[in-house]
């Protein structure tokens, strides 16, 4: 399962193809996890708490027999304090006094952050004794919501430094997405690349770009993004009708200048494609690749990606937020499927432009409808 070296024959320096990841025959059988592994050398599992088995879940709270199991006390002590922290927090008097509150949601995000990280770190120990052919690092869904509090410590710290990251303006909104970003990357890059679980190559960056290999991938991306984006918004028109004419969640802030408009642009259209294609193409598809074959790690990731878009829903009433989110659910899974298809045939760089090309289309469309209008009118 590791890539040929580059002068072996047909490989060609800077081939795009994930050579990692066997696309052609599923695994002979599921994956185990680390919680249902067979006792091994140095390894032995503990007693069942009931049953032949235990109830399910019976072994979350159990440190017996586990691989490190103080850095798994750690994840889930800090993990929940943090949790507790941050809900005490939305109980005080939003008027009460600034810096109390401030200081609850510092230190919950602090302690969510290290618990968070101890859990990504305490999986990399358990699962070291896979096979080295199956993924061997953190859950992407872990890793994700690690990611959140990372990413808001980030904003946190600009914010110190007298930079508005609110989303309410442009500015602020590239600067989150930003934030965000960055946390993409150190997340993946810390506990999955540096741990040796997956390489940026692996992960369908290649090594060296080459000019033909990046126009046939960005060409095929567009070519098929043009219409997949169209069939998209006509089955999300059909949806949204179907559910009394119900809209999608509007996520991105007024453009009151020039300025404005070019930050919500390189935003919507470069930033938020490299972030989520690294993470959850490049990261997520590729090591439930290895370990489930292709058609179930499509749907996972499909389905994952559509999942952390729901997250985004601000509704103020309880049935209008979950109309919204059938309605991002029945656009963003197709969309996730035909990302996913482009990076196993063309590698990262032809997913980031699928997605570029999809979210510039949702930016130029209604410029283009209401230009139209004004023409007609």
């Amino acid at each position: 399962m590791q890539p040929p070296p580059e002068d072996a024959p047909g490989s060609e320096p800077g081939d795009w193809k994930i050579l990692s990841v066997p696309l052609d025959s599923p695994p002979p059988s599921e994956i185990p996890t680390e919680e249902d592994e067979p006792p091994q050398s140095g390894w032995v599992a503990g007693p069942p708490t009931r049953g032949p088995g235990g109830p399910p879940g019976g072994r979350i709270f159990s440190l017996e027999g586990r691989p490190a199991a103080g850095l798994y006390l750690v994840a889930w002590l800090l993990s929940l304090g943090g949790v507790a922290l941050l809900f005490i927090r939305s109980l005080t008097d939003p008027a009460g006094p600034g810096g109390y509150r401030f200081v609850l949601g510092l230190a919950g995000i602090a302690a969510l952050t290290i618990g968070l990280a101890a859990g990504a770190g305490y999986q990399v120990v358990a699962r070291s004794r896979r096979d080295p052919g199956w993924y061997r690092g953190p859950s992407p869904i872990l890793c994700f919501f690690l990611v959140l509090p990372v990413s808001t410590l980030l904003s946190v710290l600009l914010s110190i430094a007298g930079i508005d990251v609110s989303s309410g303006n442009a500015v602020g909104f590239l600067l989150g997405l930003l934030a965000v970003g960055a946390g993409y990357a150190s997340v993946v890059w810390i506990f999955v690349v540096r741990t040796g679980a997956l390489s940026w190559s692996e992960m369908g960056w290649p090594r060296r770009l080459a000019l033909p290999q990046s126009l046939n991938a960005i060409g095929l991306a567009v070519a098929t993004m043009l219409p997949a984006t169209f069939a998209v918004l006509i089955f999300g028109g059909l949806v949204a009708t179907l559910l009394g004419g119900v809209h999608a969640p509007d996520v991105l802030p007024a453009a009151r200048s020039q300025l404005d408009a070019a930050a919500v642009a390189i935003a919507a259209a470069v930033v938020a494609p490299i972030g989520e294609e690294l993470f959850f193409r490049g990261f997520a598809l590729t090591a439930w690749l290895r370990d489930l074959g292709q058609r179930r790690a499509l749907v996972r990731s499909a389905i994952f990606f559509a999942a952390v878009h729901v997250l985004n829903i601000q509704s103020t009433t309880f049935e209008i937020g979950a109309k919204q989110a059938i309605l991002v659910l029945a656009e963003i899974v197709p969309l996730g499927f035909v990302l996913g298809w482009l990076f196993l045939q063309r590698g990262i760089l032809a997913s980031i432009a699928g997605h570029v090309t999809y979210n510039s289309i949702l930016l130029l469309l209604p410029i283009v409808l209401e230009s139209g209008s004004r023409v007609s009118g």
